[in-house]
């Protein structure tokens, strides 16, 4: 019977396994001063060298603990994998993947009869909770000990995780990409935002996360710990043991997959998204994941297929509603984005980057009231979310509401301050206040920061119109239009300047004529008629003038403001009264750059003032 008792376990394995125990649970100061006790009464131990790798902080420290290990015993597999993972030492295909049986240093010491009866002290030992402790720790330490060693010595190597392509800071009704940025504080001792939370936010749980049991339970939870640590290569690590132990684990295959695609590995997860679809065609996250994958490689890749195939899979699968939407506003199908986005929205209510991206597109169909309701849940949804007060910001601006829009620009920038995107809407948010000068401070450091800002060009040109710098606005204006030939705003700035300077002429011929195929919506008609009939009247082409005024008129009542309106028709009304005299009209044969009328009204209706109407929102 004597052999069939256990042999007593020391107070160093005590100790090693509170140790373990504190790096599992995160404690790495509490382990980090065990560990030390250990090393102290015996350095040649490999095995606390390993470990104390795992409590480290500093990838200098692993590396020095691991490479001690090895020196130590160069046998040892944990000690090998670190120092291999950290490139000190070269790869060895010899060293096997990690045992999920692995006998433990002291389970030799443990010796139980399993198929007798227990007696005596044995079945009192087995009622004591220290030995029970003792036993369920005893199970997948080692493979713990592997996991953590390479899971540490991987921290310096973390990726930083973008999850999709994004849109231009103007948020004008202009398409670009969707982006989705993450809360980053600024220099000068700027407060992190994540102070200003009441509790943390709670991310989307993981769609693909599944139970696993068993042999892979440790494999498996290991590699969603580092899944979400951003740990990749780790994560492609333990799914590997976990697909291992568990044949036909698609979710295993799934993972290692999104570990590539998040480190920037794009071909090695194609394959293996691949492999995964070959396991299991009805598990739609791997079409997903590929689609995302392909868009990683190119932005103008048509993935329209395998997303399709996700929802089809899956109708009720959220993150496939959202990547589709973000998929049909960067290819400009509006309003499959909002369907899809507000889908979205409803299957992940507490999701802020469903708000955030059903918010920008609101935005660019014109729906502002929608976009701040939007873009406002998007904030209290994720307020650490930094690209929520920009978004925010700029829909309070685009529905009038600029006091609120100005404060959470100022917000924004004060966190950015190297955006040029965010400066020209506060730009553009003073500007819409009458804050020339602020406006102007703002909008000359969107273009410090980047010169080739069409955007902030076409609101600084605004500016210098209102304070009648018409030189410079005009000089603004045809730099606008050098870096971006679609923009209608540009454009039209570009008449207002050369009917500011008395040149009816380059208005008609190098603004208006050429830059019709930019019209789209009856906003813009109503801005093009306006300006263009001036321009005609300026050529005293009479009878064509009248018919842009008349088309203005015709336009919906919402097109153009009520001063525009009444503008056009007094307009109309003085082209169809009698001809004037000679010497106030210029023979149209003569194309003098002389107009007949050069004044500009404002689209607000005031009788004092004579600003002209905006291009922009």
């Amino acid at each position: 019977m004597a052999d069939m008792m256990p042999t007593e376990i020391s107070p160093e394995e005590i100790l090693l396994e509170q140790a373990i125990d504190d790096i599992r649970q995160g404690k790495f100061a509490a382990a980090r001063d065990a560990l030390t006790r250990l090393i102290k009464t015996d350095q040649n131990n490999a095995t606390y060298w390993v470990w104390m790798s795992a409590a480290m902080e500093t990838q200098k420290e692993r590396l020095y603990c691991l490479q001690a290990a090895y020196k130590l015993d160069p046998t040892n597999v944990a000690a090998r994998r670190g120092l291999r993972l950290m490139s000190a030492l070269p790869p060895d295909d010899s060293i096997k993947p990690f045992p999920m049986n692995h006998p433990r240093p002291w389970e030799d010491k443990v010796k139980i009869a399993d198929d007798k009866p227990k007696e005596g002290g044995l079945k009192a030992l087995a009622g004591n909770p220290a030995f029970r402790l003792v036993a369920i720790l005893m199970v997948g330490v080692i493979l713990v000990g592997a996991v953590l060693v390479a899971f540490s010595a991987n921290e310096q190597l973390r990726p930083v995780r973008t999850a999709r392509p994004t849109m231009d800071g103007t948020f004008t009704p202009t398409v670009t990409a969707i982006s989705q940025r993450s809360a980053t504080p600024g220099s000068g001792g700027v407060s992190p935002l994540i102070g200003l939370l009441s509790e943390p936010h709670t991310p989307t749980p993981i769609y693909a996360a599944t139970p696993h049991g068993d042999v892979a339970l440790d494999s498996y939870r290991g590699a969603m710990r580092a899944y979400n640590s951003g740990q990749w290569d780790m994560v492609a690590v333990m799914m590997a043991q976990v697909a291992t132990a568990q044949p036909g684990s698609v979710d295993a295959i799934y993972f290692i997959a999104e570990s590539y695609r998040l480190s920037g590995r794009y071909q090695e997860a194609l394959d293996t998204y691949q492999q995964a679809i070959a396991i299991n065609a009805n598990f739609a996250p791997n079409f997903l994941g590929r689609a995302r994958t392909r868009l990683s490689q190119n932005p103008r890749n048509n993935v329209l297929s395998d997303l399709n195939a996700a929802i089809n899979l899956d109708p009720n699968y959220g993150e496939a509603f959202l990547e589709r939407g973000l998929y049909h506003f960067n290819t400009n199908d509006l309003e499959s984005a909002l369907k899809d986005l507000r889908q979205a929205a409803i299957l992940m209510p507490g999701s802020p980057l469903v708000q955030l991206a059903l918010a920008k597109t609101e935005i660019a169909q014109g729906n502002y009231e929608e976009a701040v309701v939007a873009a406002r849940l998007a904030n209290e949804l994720d307020i650490t979310n930094l690209e929520s007060y920009l978004v925010l910001g700029t829909a309070y601006r685009l529905n009038g509401q600029l006091d609120e829009a100005v404060s959470l620009l100022e917000t924004y920038v004060e966190y950015a301050p190297d955006s040029s995107d965010a400066f020209m809407t506060l730009g553009q948010a003073y500007l819409n206040e009458g804050r020339l000068d602020e406006s102007l401070d703002a909008l000359n450091k969107a273009l410090q920061l980047d010169e080739r800002n069409s955007s902030a060009y076409v609101a600084r040109g605004e500016v210098y119109l209102q304070q009648e710098e018409n030189e410079d606005a005009l000089e603004d204006f045809q730099r606008a239009r050098q870096f971006n030939q679609n923009s209608f705003e540009a454009a039209i700035g570009l008449a207002r300047a050369y009917l500011a300077l008395g040149q009816p002429n380059n208005a008609y011929a190098l603004a208006l004529l050429p830059n019709e195929r930019l019209v789209q919506t009856d906003q813009q008609w109503g801005l093009y008629f306006y300006y263009r009939a001036q321009a005609l009247e300026g050529l005293n082409e009479r009878d064509a003038a009248y018919r842009d005024w008349r088309d203005l008129l015709a336009l919906p009542e919402d097109a153009v403001s009520e001063e525009m309106r009444a503008e056009a028709q007094q307009r109309a009304d003085a082209l169809r009264s009698p001809t004037p005299s000679a010497n106030t009209a210029t023979p149209a044969t003569s194309r003098t750059p002389t107009p007949t009328q050069t004044r500009i009204p404002s689209a607000t209706p005031s009788p004092t003032n004579t600003r002209a109407p905006s291009a922009t929102p």
